[in-house]
């Protein structure tokens, strides 16, 4: 049994993810802004789970989770919780940039980087929840695809700078996924371009799946897998793809 963390847990990955490890019987510590969700979730897992109130908007909070989860041991620190945009760069507001890069960049840094001690003594493992955006820098995504780039950047260092200390670190990158993080408006565009998203337990299952086989990134969903590969390596020919889609993408970017 091992003690996982698990960011976001109310949300709808991160609720497949606890239902499956707690299945596993692990000892889950589930984090999430909603305290009524938060409790439900806990309740429906047998109430057997530790859970914290906490927005990792917010420096206080996080600064609070950080004091309570430094007092125990960790297995798995799962950085989950996630902020999404979509629209074009210029409607987003200052305010929602400063957010998104809080929620899904710094938080998981300062998180990390505050349990480090702990999480180097105990040879535990790190498990970044990124998105192919990460790979593929995307219309109308502007700032998210931003943020996941940074969030694999440092999973990569983290992973090459700890890995002869025994620390696992670990990027898993879905493609779209079925939850309501997505809007209508993303929903009807995805339908439109024939874009696929697969539901939050196919994803947790893959993302359970890679961090027992102890491995270091993971891309998920074809051909989203070849089009990161494809724009690593040729990033002209995706620029062509998406630059037909567009003026597709804006119409419902501005609805």
């Amino acid at each position: 049994m091992q003690r996982i963390v698990i960011t976001g847990a109310t949300g709808g990955l991160g609720v497949a993810l606890a239902s499956l490890l707690d299945s596993q019987q692990n000892e889950l510590v589930l984090v999430a802004r909603d305290e009524i969700a938060l409790g439900a979730l806990n309740e429906s897992l047998g109430a057997r789970h530790q859970t914290f109130v906490a927005d990792l908007a917010s420096s206080i909070d996080l600064d609070r989770l950080i004091e309570q989860l430094s007092k125990q041991k960790i297995d798995v620190l799962i950085n989950n919780a996630g902020l999404n945009e979509f629209g074009e760069f210029g409607d987003l507001s200052p305010v929602m940039i400063e957010q998104m890069f809080q929620v899904n960049v710094i938080a998981p840094m300062k998180l990390t980087r505050a349990l480090l001690p702990n999480l180097l003594r105990d040879k535990a493992t790190v498990l970044n929840i990124g998105s192919v955006f990460g790979y593929i820098g995307f219309p109308f995504y502007a700032t998210y695809s931003a943020t996941k780039f940074a969030l694999r950047g440092f999973t990569e260092a983290l992973y090459r700078e700890y890995k002869d200390q025994g620390l696992n670190v670990l990027f898993v990158a879905p493609r779209a996924i079925a939850t309501s993080m997505n809007d209508a408006r993303t929903e009807s565009m995805n339908k439109e371009l024939g874009n696929m998203a697969d539901s939050p337990e196919a994803v947790a299952s893959q993302i359970v799946q890679a961090l027992q086989q102890g491995l270091t990134r993971k891309v998920i969903g074809f051909p989203e897998k070849l089009f990161a590969r494809i724009n690593g390596l040729l990033p002209n020919i995706v620029d062509k793809a998406l630059l037909k889609q567009v003026a597709a993408m804006r119409r419902f970017a501005k609805k």
